[in-house]
């Protein structure tokens, strides 16, 4: 990694671009506040991922959990 990564979607991006992370938890909230945190930036190429389990809640939220689909 380089020496600009100091923490939060940087950081994150560079784990996801060097293929370190296991599992994302994705929580998908359905309030648009038009903006956050690109943590998927800097992708050279598709980067494919398996659903392993979805669970919502009754406030509306969802949360994804994925996997790398490393076949």
């Amino acid at each position: 990694m380089t020496s600009s990564c100091t923490g939060g979607g940087n950081f994150v991006s560079n784990l996801i671009k060097h293929i370190l992370i296991d599992e994302y938890h994705l929580f998908i909230n359905p309030a648009a506040i038009g903006s956050g945190i690109p943590i998927f930036q800097g992708l050279k190429e598709k980067l494919p991922l398996k659903l392993i389990k979805s669970t919502g809640f009754s406030c509306g939220i969802t949360v994804l959990c994925y996997e790398p689909d490393r076949k």
